[in-house]
């Protein structure tokens, strides 16, 4: 019986040792996330469910009309929606099997690496890799919010392209070629960030060849690549055709812009943000090292150490440890998957968003300092590894519960709406987001809370519906106040609490005007100035998940 123990624990990756590991990430993600099951309907998810609704399984293939190819990402969102429907607990399920299938296959990735260690040592490598990406707190926005399924499959297709990868080295064969060349083509119209899939590939074959001091086959690379190379001119003509741009989702603009000097300081703001937990600080001492690192000294310091440190790993790769080697590697899997988002804009004010553009990389990175951290006497950095592991679950619980909360006050306040004999409502304030958790966030839009009704409720509001502003949510007790003049037409709308601000259109809000009313900041609070007085219009605003009417 010990025999059969100390077998599995020697070869986790493979077999029983394998499967169970497995087991347990995948029912870790479903523990930790359970109470966001039915949380993440929101924002863009809306505007891809009136899609559904209107194209139906015709518009898989041409992506609902969205600028970008990914009709693999839309064959599994439109399967869901058709199968259950919106705000069902099974997508949780889905998510977060998906979320634990990933760390699994980063753990396994871990586990497969020539690092010349123990077996303890190699297991706790592993799992300790897969438990970071795992429980991070950074992948809840992915794996909550039901817009990101890309993500999910695209990292999932890369992990399982790196196996196979690994498997094509120690015994070439055409049916493992075609399964990698297939997970690179399924990922590419998945999502536009597997572009960097092959470049992981390559990095990963240099760096087992030249770590076990062998010279790969002149053939190798084109014989793996060469194909790889052919889809990547096939997705850029394609989009070209389809969109008549060379690039989808935010165009060629954005996403060929380079600028080496921002992009730098946006990847030294995702290590300390990954590593550090910086997102978390206090707003007085994140935001002024975040901003060192665009404009001073802490970015001329963090590109000097990573470009040394890549000199030197290059330099010196066959004198290095192979622990040193395959750490090397690990960080360079993780700067090149943040290549996509380096030159996108990089947000760390509240909880949550743009979490998303990290989730590539960030398994990457924790294998790459678990590997650097493990050269520190063993109790030392058992202890290091510990206490990051508890940091990190302490946040995603933390964020976790965010997630749970606004869902509340989302679903309340939608069930709560009982003017549906009006003409007209007016929405003085509504919820933008709860610490930074998308909550009713319209872009250019007079109001998004009737979106809601309709698809959420299943009843939308006939009559005109306008919103004057939102704000951020910062306790689920929160309390809106306001009171009109004397002439019926101006209303003055404020807080009961601290810590919320005006928002209009994802940012701060500022003056407007339209054919309704006249909207003005004012130093403590906001005024809304109606340019007439209508019959049987409401004028309302939020209390927790409960609207109240002016009288």
């Amino acid at each position: 019986m010990f025999s059969k123990i100390e077998k599995i624990l020697d070869r986790p990756e493979r077999g029983i040792g394998a499967v169970a590991l497995g087991l347990f990430f995948v029912l870790l993600a479903l523990v930790v996330y359970w109470p966001t099951r039915h949380a993440g309907f929101v924002m863009d998810w809306l505007g891809w469910q009136y899609a559904y609704d209107r194209g139906g399984w015709a518009g898989v293939p041409g992506s609902f009309g969205y600028p970008g190819l990914h009709p693999v990402l839309h064959l599994g969102n439109y399967t869901l929606y058709w199968l259950f429907g919106a705000n069902s607990p099974v997508w949780y399920g889905v998510f977060a099997v998906l979320h634990g299938l990933n760390a699994w296959l980063l753990a396994r990735l871990a586990l497969r690496l020539p690092l010349q260690v123990s077996a303890p040592q190699r297991l706790f490598i592993g799992a300790a890799s897969g438990l970071l990406f795992l429980l991070s707190p950074y992948a809840a926005e992915v794996v909550v919010w039901r817009v990101c399924l890309h993500y999910l499959l695209a990292l999932l297709f890369a992990l399982l392209a790196m196996h196979r990868t690994l498997d094509y080295l120690s015994q070439p064969g055409k049916r493992t070629w075609w399964q990698i060349q297939v997970l690179v083509l399924l990922a590419l119209f998945t999502f536009e960030w597997s572009l960097v899939i092959p470049v992981l590939l390559l990095a990963l074959v240099l760096v087992w060849f030249f770590a076990e001091k062998t010279r790969p086959p002149l053939s190798l690379p084109g014989r793996l690549f060469a194909p790889q190379v052919g889809l990547w001119a096939l997705y850029f003509l394609l989009n070209k055709i389809k969109i008549g741009d060379w690039v989808g989702h935010y165009g060629a603009d954005t996403h060929l812009n380079i600028q080496p000097k921002y992009m730098m300081a946006n990847m030294l703001r995702y290590v300390v943000k990954q590593f550090a937990f910086v997102r978390n600080w206090e707003h007085n001492a994140k935001m002024p090292l975040l901003e060192n690192l665009e404009f001073g000294s802490a970015f001329w310091i963090g590109a000097g150490l990573v470009l040394l440190a890549a000199a030197a790993w290059l330099l010196f790769f066959r004198r290095l440890n192979t622990r040193l080697q395959w750490a090397g590697a690990a960080f360079a899997w993780f700067f090149v998957a943040l290549l996509p988002v380096s030159n996108l804009y990089f947000y760390a004010l509240q909880y949550s968003e743009n979490d998303r553009y990290g989730y590539f990389a960030s398994g990457f990175g924790w294998l790459g300092l678990l590997l650097l951290l493990s050269f520190l006497p063993k109790i030392l950095y058992r202890i290091i590894v510990v206490g990051l592991i508890a940091v990190s679950s302490w946040f995603l619980l933390d964020i976790n519960r965010c997630w749970a909360e606004s869902e509340k006050i989302c679903a309340g306040l939608v069930n709560d709406f009982r003017w549906y004999d009006r003409d007209e409502v007016i929405i003085l304030a509504s919820p933008d987001n709860y610490l930074g958790v998308f909550m009713f966030r319209i872009i250019g839009q007079i109001n998004g809370f009737n979106e809601a009704l309709e698809l959420r409720r299943g009843k939308p509001f006939e009559g005109k519906m306008w919103e004057a502003v939102q704000f951020n949510v910062v306790f689920p007790s929160y309390a809106v106040t306001a009171e009109k003049d004397s002439t019926g037409l101006l209303y003055k709308v404020g807080f009961k609490q601290d810590g919320n601000w005006w928002w209009r259109n994802g940012i701060g809000a500022t003056n407007y005007e339209n054919d309704r009313y006249t909207f003005t900041m004012q130093q403590w609070h906001v005024e809304v100035l109606l340019k007439e007085k209508r019959p049987n219009t409401a004028i309302i605003y939020p209390v927790g998940d409960k609207w109240i009417e002016v009288e």
